[in-house]
């Protein structure tokens, strides 16, 4: 059921080993009570209670035993994205030009993304940043790399090995990266977008293990799609659900390191200093004696002036940068690298009336769910999660760009539409607009518009005509008249001006007259075209449903089949062996009574020798 969730959609990588633990109870359950020992780096208390469950321990039976949590040398800092999350375009000015910082004098960093189609992503953005374009595509790249969880197992021992080594430092990665290894060399982490909190204090937690501050950089979108984007959206009186977690942690604005911390021993982010747990969870780490807080929630101000400089950061100034980024004077020489954009683009726009628009929209969302199906087959995820409504309005929109265009603007249409998930996805989408154009649907709007069109300029003419032959007729009659000739022809033009502008308001109005009416038919129509497709997909709904219920019963049916007849298989069985048994018995007695028998006879023998010997 997580799967439906859109939490579980932002760590691609996120424990492929861990639905093996489902399999651990029946082992545990022939373990005769030896002791067993679990660890886990975090567990929320909603974890802890499913495993207990899922390994059928009893809580007497637990003896919890926790660590610290907390980590006061990593310096949280959440930074609002200005990009799309799929452009990565917000680490350009993360990174110097290659000719102000060398690899060798860059900070060891981890770099995670949620997908692995992103780690590439980032390597790219990375490179643009530091003017060394396609350098991406060099797979001993002395600057950045990549690894997840496809990654051929020698890519990964190479990559892992030059890493520690120090031949290059960047590292841009899945969750996949981190399973198992002790980087202690690695001084900063980068987190790209929203993401479960649970799993991104697991990613932050990798750098700073030498002892020296670490920098946890947390890249999150201002603006999540059917998200919560602001403190006042939660309802305190509702528990967060794990897509809660994750907006939450994106605009909370109370300490960071409390709030990661309660996330983990109360299961929830907090959205307010005056909630009894985040009190006592900071007065904890105040009576454990760490360090203030420098996360962006604690200090804002000096969080911006950490990012302003954050590109000369480097192996001997780094420490300085993230306890005092005051300290650091800003070099003027580095130039952060923008996208360029085009002022003078056309804007936006879609041609077609607005239900006409609308009945795009959901032909694309129908066409996508026929090739979700066709790429994946049955699956858990939710073909919406990829392309709904929503994004196939943001391609309508934008329909005239695409496709009043040749060739069509793929490119339009990919951005439009959030990206490729899948191969061949762009395509499908543009391919199914031809379709579209080609329907019958589409081909009847056309045609009505077209006969409106004929309908109103034929009348107009007719119109025109008559009041034409009018005039005429009024003129032949002025000019018989010669001797008022002067004095009528004035009374003629006056006359013809108020004639025509009668004329013409007149017209306008039967336009207006003729337009209304023709669209409350055209509405009408549509709405009974609507009408009848709305019963066609309850009816097919409702097919569905039946051969479904048909489908399940059938194969209760055959379960209920298949009982009987193993039990009536074991009641042949039990009766068999009855039989055998009384079989075995009968025998049995036949020998006894045959030894019996065979005794007495030699009795008898015995006796009749010893009296013939007396």
């Amino acid at each position: 059921m997580s799967k439906g969730l859109v939490i579980f959609t932002r760590h691609e990588d996120k424990a492929v080993f861990r639905p093996g633990y489902g399999c651990i109870a029946t082992r545990l359950l022939a373990t005769n009570k030896v002791p067993l020992l679990l660890l886990s780096a975090t567990c929320r208390p909603i974890a802890v209670d499913a495993i207990i469950n899922n390994l059928k321990l009893r809580p007497s039976d637990v003896t919890m035993l926790e660590g610290e949590l907390t980590r006061p040398e990593i310096r949280i800092i959440r930074i609002p994205m200005k990009s799309t999350l799929s452009s990565c375009d917000d680490l350009l000015r993360i990174f110097a030009p290659e000719n102000k910082l060398s690899a060798d004098e860059t900070v060891p960093t981890l770099i995670y993304s949620s997908t692995r189609n992103l780690t590439f992503q980032v390597m790219k953005v990375v490179n643009e940043a530091r003017h060394t374009k396609m350098d991406e595509y060099d797979p001993l790249n002395p600057f950045i790399r990549r690894y997840h969880s496809v990654t051929g197992d020698e890519d990964k021992d190479e990559n892992m090995d030059d890493f520690s080594h120090g031949n290059f430092p960047i590292f841009s990665a899945t969750m996949a990266l981190g399973l198992g290894q002790n980087l202690k060399q690695v001084r900063c982490v980068i987190h790209m977008g929203r993401g479960d909190p649970a799993s991104i204090v697991q990613m932050i937690g990798r750098c700073g293990r030498d002892g020296q501050p670490g920098l946890a950089l947390l890249f999150m979108e201002p603006v999540r799609q059917n998200g919560k984007n602001d403190v006042n959206e939660f309802d305190p009186n509702v528990p967060q659900g794990d897509d809660d977690r994750m907006d939450a942690f994106a605009v909370t604005n109370v300490c960071m390191r409390v709030s990661v911390a309660m996330d983990s021993i109360n299961g929830y982010i907090p959205l307010s200093t005056e909630d009894p747990n985040y009190k006592a969870e900071a007065e904890r780490e105040r009576r454990m004696g760490f360090e203030k807080c420098q996360c962006s929630g604690c200090l804002p101000d000096e969080a911006k002036a950490l990012i302003n400089v954050i590109q000369q950061a480097n192996k001997q100034n780094f420490t300085a940068l993230v306890t005092n980024p005051s300290s650091i004077i800003k070099d003027d020489t580095i130039k952060i690298l923008t996208r360029k954009t085009n002022p003078t683009g056309a804007k936006d726009s879609c041609k077609y009336p607005e239900e006409v628009a609308a009945n795009l929209a959901n032909h694309l969302v129908e066409q996508f769910e026929i090739f979700f199906v066709k790429t994946l087959g049955r699956s858990c995820h939710l073909a919406s999660t990829f392309f709904g409504i929503l994004r196939a309005n943001a391609v309508v929109a934008s329909i005239d760009q695409i496709r009043d265009v040749e060739p069509h603007n793929t490119d339009l249409l990919k951005k439009r539409m959030g990206g490729e998930y899948f191969s061949g996805q762009v395509d499908w989408i543009n391919n199914s607009i031809t379709e579209w154009l080609n329907s019958e649907y589409y081909r009847g709007v056309v045609a009505d518009a077209e006969a409106y069109d004929v309908f109103i300029a034929e009348e107009t003419m007719r119109l025109r005509t008559g009041h034409e032959e009018q005039i005429m007729e009024g003129l032949e009659e002025l000019a018989a008249q010669g001797a008022e000739k002067k004095f009528q022809a004035g009374i003629i033009r006056e006359q013809k001006k108020e004639l025509a502008a009668d004329e013409k308001k007149r017209l306008a109005a039967e336009k207006n007259r003729l337009a209304v009416e023709n669209q409350a038919a055209k509405k009408l129509a549509r709405d009974i075209v609507a009408a009848q497709e709305a019963a066609e997909k309850v009816a097919k709904q409702a097919a569905r449903n039946l051969a479904r219920e048909a489908e399940r019963l059938a194969k209760a049916n055959k379960i209920s089949e298949e009982k009987r007849i193993r039990k009536d298989n074991a009641a042949a069985l039990k009766q068999r062996a009855q039989g055998k048994k009384a079989e075995s018995a009968m025998r049995a007695q036949k020998k006894l009574g045959k030894r019996e028998s065979d005794a007495q006879a030699l009795e008898e023998i015995k006796e009749k020798y010893r009296s013939n010997v007396n």
